[in-house]
């Protein structure tokens, strides 16, 4: 039958078949890369770090290696030895700094690159629901084909956001590029290629530490995936040996100063920039107290999740931990999101820039949960609403904080992801 015969039904389930999965990420691509460009050419620049930037590159480059002396207009660097590298490079290309139009283009490059990435990584999740779903339903062929354009919505959602598009074409900011990094890493783990991955995952922690957020993720996810131990170790050694690579020059000169600067977990953040808790009264916010019950809810509630997640192995194979097995994509991919995300929801406090830590991770969950379909999308907009209202408000931060809380109490109360990989070889057959 050709397609100009085809009834509305019936397009609708032929183009869900997975032979225009990479037409439907391409054609999103060149939206995203057309919408790119026009906001850089009619929208204006916003100046915040990207002169610090340039001046904490400077410094370096004329010889100071204590990272206590390196500082730009916003402060000092509080950043690991790869963000000096990166944005040494960007520098060079765009004519010390100055050129902020090519920086901006430059950009643009590494946005759409993060979103290509992130496409991949959806839609590899959604072939593995889809054909998990064709095995267990006798109507599983429609049902598959619904949920095939549930998930392609979710994944326009995740090119529509105002406030990343800001993050990376108009601000600059360093978590661009370090998100890149992350999720490069994470789909070479759900590729199983967990040694290149954590080069990867290394990587993006030398640009800026809030990667290490998904680390208790990935602790359990080498632990289960290894043959042995030896094999976790290598892997962490891998991690361990790039941040000692990358940071030798500070390491070697000021080790202190490097450690304390570039990962400092006792950072005092400004009120006027808190996007998620300006419904507190300012002395509550600052005070200490705040952050030792947040570190300790964060603390808990990973152990709550671990426990959870170790259960559901346990339930579904007689061996968890040290198995050798390949792990399913989806349960490498929500087991890194929702580590991140406990993180997030009990953050000392979240910037506008660091929407882009978390982000593309809300649709992919929550499509792994009990929610219906658009009381997900409904979620995913006032967390979206929060982030666009400048400056935060009590009333935006009160919104992020219960949209927060209803993503995290629904993946509790949501089963984890079939641990073991799914056998695609003999996938049932799409009409």
């Amino acid at each position: 039958m050709s397609k100009s015969s085809m009834t509305l039904p019936q397009l609708y389930k032929y183009f869900s078949h997975s032979k225009w999965d990479l037409h439907f990420i391409l054609l999103l691509l060149t939206f995203d890369s057309i919408l790119s460009l026009a906001i850089v050419k009619y929208v204006p620049y916003t100046e915040i770090d990207w002169k610090a930037y340039m001046q904490e590159v400077t410094m370096w480059q004329n010889g100071e290696n204590d990272y206590s002396k390196i500082y730009g207009d916003t402060g000092p660097l509080v950043y690991p030895a790869g963000f000096l590298y990166i944005f040494a490079l960007l520098k060079c290309l765009t004519n010390g700094g100055d050129n902020l139009m090519l920086g901006q283009y430059i950009f643009c490059g590494i946005y759409v690159f993060h979103a290509a990435i992130v496409l991949t990584i959806y839609n590899i999740v959604m072939r593995e629901q889809t054909a998990s779903m064709q095995k267990r339903e006798m109507n599983g062929s429609l049902l598959s084909c619904h949920k095939v354009w549930m998930w392609r919505i979710t994944m326009v959602l995740t090119c529509m956001s105002k406030r990343i598009h800001s993050i990376f074409v108009l601000r600059l900011f360093n978590d661009g590029p370090c998100m890149t990094l992350f999720y490069i890493s994470a789909l070479l783990m759900v590729r199983s290629h967990w040694r290149v991955g954590c080069v990867f995952f290394s990587l993006a922690v030398s640009v800026k530490m809030n990667i290490l957020l998904f680390a208790p993720g990935l602790l359990l996810l080498l632990l289960q995936s290894s043959e042995n131990t030896a094999e976790v170790v290598l892997c962490l050694g891998i991690c361990g040996g790039i941040q000692l690579i990358l940071g030798a020059p500070f390491l070697i000169s000021h080790p202190i100063s490097y450690l304390r600067k570039a990962f400092e977990f006792d950072r005092v953040f400004f009120y006027k920039w808190t996007v998620n808790w300006k419904f507190l009264p300012e002395y509550l916010f600052v005070h200490k107290s705040l952050s030792l019950l947040l570190l300790s809810l964060h603390l808990v509630c990973l152990a709550l999740f671990a426990r959870k997640w170790i259960q559901s192995c346990k339930n579904q194979r007689t061996k968890c931990i040290l198995t050798g097995t390949k792990l399913s994509p989806t349960y490498v991919v929500q087991t890194l999101f929702v580590s991140n995300f406990i993180g997030i929801a009990f953050a000392r406090t979240l910037h506008y820039q660091f929407y882009s830590w978390y982000f593309h991770s809300i649709p992919l969950m929550l499509n792994l949960t009990r929610m219906p379909f658009l009381s997900s999308i409904l979620l995913v907009f006032m967390i979206e609403y929060a982030f666009n209202i400048f400056p935060a408000t009590p009333w935006s931060s009160s919104i992020l904080q219960l949209a927060h809380f209803i993503v995290l109490l629904l993946l509790w109360c949501s089963s984890v992801p079939n641990v073991v990989a799914i056998n695609r070889q003999r996938m049932i057959k799409e009409d």
